[in-house]
This record gives structure tokens, C-alpha cells and sequence, in this order.
């Protein structure tokens, strides 16, 4: 149980009885609008709060169960307790699914349909491309997760109210299609502002994460040449990368990662027995800290063990830093600069230079001829933006800051990675140890994010990532949503079990 459970938990409850007392004698309805308009009619939404809408939604696939649950199988945390339980040890079902197949599939899809249909009666080809860019990062995101998923019917309901399901290798393919006349129409007339959380409207950044997304998906169907190409364009620094900002406000502007596990569900999701903290702990037998690289700083970031700041969860071994000291009314009892990568206002990454530096140090390893300097000055760029103390475009400097153990990450040089050396102790072939070294960066730099997970299954899990306790494998996909199951009969019946790979990661990595 959660230690700070009970001194929030009054502070919620009170606000709560204050609210009742002060509506005791009011209806819920009083002041709520009688208007018969449909409000789903589109004619009666902006464009600005459409694209306002599938950002939220956004965050909403990227950042919420599905990041929590596919985080658990990927060993970044482990579940403690009622479902997440289950969850941890691969106990789940198609009703898990629902709320993430709802979303991608009406708060996502649907909305950029409609963004696209008035933006281009507008001659606004920005917004349009700003949608295709959404769009194609959704539903390349439920490929990688499903499989087969509807996509070239499911706008034409109600002529078609029961989509067929496209082969993943075809949705990728619409995916980078859809891109490719995204990155053409944000070069076109049309403009969008504050509504775009994300980038603030700016061109040059939107481009940039479509070229980002292009590489990431061109890397899991494992078109490494395109995949490299297109990160040359992609995101070029920190400052383009896509987060969700959050705020202090509970149900509102939190990180949700924080939201969950300090109010909606404390002591559900741990990180007890996940392998993630043990590659940071320097007190861990399998650390992964060398003479040029010091990951103390990293560690306590993400999961400031109990002894640090008195946890999350008593008696926890490693628990998710939330420590956030923006939250009105409530102190951790711990500097501000002790902060954690969960905590409240924290920002959340979506796609990141991060990830397109390792998309470019990885494609450089998995070409017909490695070119493992390429891949080594990929990652030593990675390794100098940590080294400066930055995160996520934010400076948190937690790499730096004495508080969080401090830290560094020296350059490596190709010799690091011969037989015998820092970087190969195990005397492998020295490209498969920089081809390593490379995925495990990405592993622990995708800690909370859904993409840790694809890597698991894209590469056969190269790194021998353990699965649960007593679990001879670990699940290659989600499954359908039963709502899905229960009202579309083209749902797949066969091969698209928790066990069965999807069609992408099925062959040898």
C-alpha cells in the first residue's frame, strides 16, 4: 500500500464531501445545456478543437494502459496487486483492450477524417497534413500491437459496418503513404496555432516527425536503408521532440503515469522483480554501467529506490519515481530537483530525437553491410545529449544533479567493443556488441513507452529480456478488443492468440 495513500486519500475525500454538502440541494442536470444539437454532428466542431481532441487521444494510446501493460511484459514494472496482478503474469483479456481500440479507432481515426474533409474545403492543407501525420502514427502504432486491423473500410460506415481487416503489411504500407502526403501538404497553404499542443503549429517541426515516424516504421518492417534515410530527416534535437505536457491538476493536466499510481490505482504497478532497474542500479549484479558510463543519475530519475525518497510502496525494492513537488497542498518531503521521470507535471515523450538517433544507430548495424561507425557516431551523439543533463527537451539535469547520484557518458570509441573490452566482455563479434549495446539503449531510454515493447518482439527479444515468473515466453501482441469481437464477425479466430507473433516479427531478427 501506497505510503502517502492515506494523508492524499483525506484530501480527497474532503473535497469530495465539501462538493456534496454544497449541491445537496440541486439536481445534477441544473445548468446543463437542453440543446438538441447532435454534438457529434462535425459541422459543429471546429477544426482547432478537433486536432486539439486527437492530441488528448493521443496522449490517451501512448501514455495510458496499454503503456502500462505492454511496460509490465517488457520488464520496466511488475504488478502488485488485484488486475495489474493478473496483468503482470500475462492473465488478460480482449475487455483490456476496449478502451485503447476505442480510442485509435473513433477518437483518432474518426476525427482526422473529418479534420481532413474540412480543412481541404478550407484550402487548410497544413491541418490536413497535421492529421495524416496523427493518423499514420496511430494506426502504425495498432499494426505493431495487433497485427491485422481494420483500416481501408472503416470510413465508410454506415454503408460498411463491419470492416474488413487489412493485412499489417498493408496497413505499414498506407501508413507511409499517408506520410508521404503529409510531408507535401505541410508545405502547402493553410495554417493551425495554439490548439497544436504539440508543436505550436510550427512546419518545420511536423515535418521533421514524419520523417521520424516514416523511419520508425520503415525500421519495424525492417527496411533498414529507408529507415536510415528517413532519420537523416527526422527529428534533428530536443527541441522537436513530441511530449505531452502535464500540469498539477488531478483529472485534468496530470501525467498519467502519476495519476495511477499515487490516486486511481496506488499500489496496483511496482517494479519489484522488473529487470529494467537492475540494468541502472549500480548495486545490481547486472548493471550495465562501465568505466565511461555511470547510470546513477538515470536510476534514481526513473526509480528512485525506497531508501532514496521512502516510496511509493512500502517494503518496494524499486518503485517508479513520482516524487513531484507542483502538486498543490502535498509535498513529497524531498528537494524539487529530486523529481522523477512519473511525477506530475512531468512531461511524457511520444517520439523523441532519442528515438531517432537509435533508429539511425541500429538501421546502420542491420544494412546488407554494417557500417558500425556510422552507428557509433549515431550513438555517441545520444550519449553526449545525456551527458549534458537533458531530457525530453526539458532541462531537468538529472544526469548532473548531485541530489540524483550524478552520472556521466563518455564517448566511446569502436576498440571499446573488441573482444575483452569494456563493451564485450563476453568476447562476441564486435559488431553484434555494438548491435547490443545499441539495443539496450533504446531499451532503457523507452522505459514507460510502448516502443520497449515492439523491440521485445521485433528483434526476438535479442537482449533475453526474462519473462514472468514461471512463464516460458513473454505475449507477442495485444488482443482484440471484445467489443470488436462481439460486434465485427470479420475479427480474426485463428493465430491471434497473446502467444502467436504478428506478421512483422515473425521471422528471424
Amino acid at each position: 500500500m501506497k505510503n502517502v495513500f492515506s494523508r492524499k486519500m483525506v484530501t480527497v475525500v474532503c473535497g469530495i464531501a465539501t462538493i456534496l454538502f454544497a449541491n445537496s440541494c440541486t439536481k445534477l442536470t441544473d445548468n446543463l445545456s437542453t440543446d438538441p444539437v447532435n454534438i457529434t454532428d462535425p459541422n459543429q466542431v471546429t477544426i482547432p478543437l478537433l486536432i486539439s481532441g486527437v492530441e488528448v487521444s493521443m496522449i490517451g494510446i501512448y501514455e495510458g494502459d496499454v503503456a502500462r501493460t505492454t511496460g509490465m511484459w517488457a520488464q520496466y514494472f511488475d504488478g502488485e496487486d488485484r488486475q495489474y496482478l493478473g496483468l503482470g503474469n500475462y492473465v488478460t483479456s480482449g475487455l483490456d483492450y476496449d478502451v485503447a481500440w476505442v480510442t485509435i479507432f473513433t477518437g483518432i481515426f474518426n476525427n482526422t477524417r473529418i479534420i481532413k474533409s474540412k480543412s481541404n474545403a478550407l484550402n487548410n492543407f497544413y491541418a490536413t497534413g497535421v492529421a495524416q501525420v496523427m493518423e499514420a502514427m496511430a494506426i502504425g502504432t495498432a499494426a505493431d500491437l495487433w497485427g491485422d486491423v481494420p483500416y481501408t473500410e472503416i470510413a465508410k460506415y454506415p454503408k460498411i459496418i463491419a470492416p474488413k481487416f487489412d493485412s499489417q503489411a498493408s496497413v505499414y504500407a498506407a501508413a507511409q503513404v499517408l506520410l508521404d502526403s503529409a510531408i507535401a501538404n505541410l508545405s502547402l497553404t493553410g495554417k493551425i496555432g495554439a490548439e497544436d499542443f504539440f508543436y505550436g503549429g510550427s512546419t518545420a517541426k511536423w515535418k521533421a516527425a514524419a520523417h521520424t515516424v516514416k523511419a520508425r516504421l520503415y525500421l519495424h518492417t525492417r527496411d533498414y536503408t529507408n529507415a536510415l534515410a528517413q532519420a537523416a530527416q527526422g527529428i534533428s534535437s530536443a527541441s522537436g521532440n513530441m511530449i505531452a505536457t502535464h500540469g498539477n491538476a488531478y483529472g485534468q493536466t496530470y501525467n498519467l503515469f502519476y495519476s495511477f499510481l499515487t490516486y486511481d490505482r496506488s499500489g496496483y504497478m511496482a517494479a519489484n522483480t522488473a529487470f529494467a532497474p537492475t540494468l541502472l542500479d549500480p548495486s545490481s549484479p547486472t548493471y550495465r554501467g562501465n568505466a565511461k558510463t555511470n547510470e546513477n543519475g538515470r536510476f534514481n530519475f526513473y526509480y528512485a529506490p525506497f531508501s532514496y525518497w521512502g516510496g511509493l510502496n512500502t517494503g518496494a525494492k524499486y518503485d517508479p519515481n513520482v516524487v513531484c513537488n507542483e502538486e498543490p497542498g502535498f509535498s513529497w518531503g524531498v528537494p524539487v530537483s529530486l523529481d522523477g521521470f512519473f511525477g506530475c507535471s512531468a512531461p511524457y515523450p511520444i517520439l523523441t530525437y532519442q528515438e531517432n538517433l537509435l533508429i539511425t544507430a541500429e538501421a546502420n548495424m542491420k544494412i546488407a553491410t554494417p557500417n558500425p561507425t556510422n552507428a557509433l557516431i549515431a550513438l555517441n551523439a545520444l550519449r553526449a545529449y545525456y551527458d549534458s543533463g537533458a531530457q525530453f527537451g526539458t532541462s531537468t539535469g538529472y544526469i548532473t544533479d548531485p541530489d540524483l547520484g550524478g552520472g556521466f557518458y563518455q564517448q566511446y570509441v569502436i576498440g571499446d567493443f573488441a573482444a575483452g573490452q569494456m563493451e564485450n566482455l563476453d568476447n562476441i563479434d564486435p559488431n553484434v556488441a555494438l548491435l547490443r549495446e545499441i539495443l539496450e539503449e533504446r531499451y532503457v531510454t523507452f522505459i514507460g513507452q510502448i516502443e520497449g515493447f515492439t523491440d521485445e518482439r521485433r528483434t526476438g527479444n535479442f537482449l533475453g529480456l526474462p519473462t514472468a515468473p514461471g512463464k516460458p515466453n513473454y505475449p507477442q501482441r495485444l488482443l482484440y478488443s471484445q467489443i470488436e469481437v462481439n460486434t465485427n464477425p470479420n475479427v480474426p479466430s485463428t493465430g491471434v492468440g497473446l502467444f502467436d507473433k504478428v506478421a512483422s516479427f515473425s521471422t528471424a531478427y
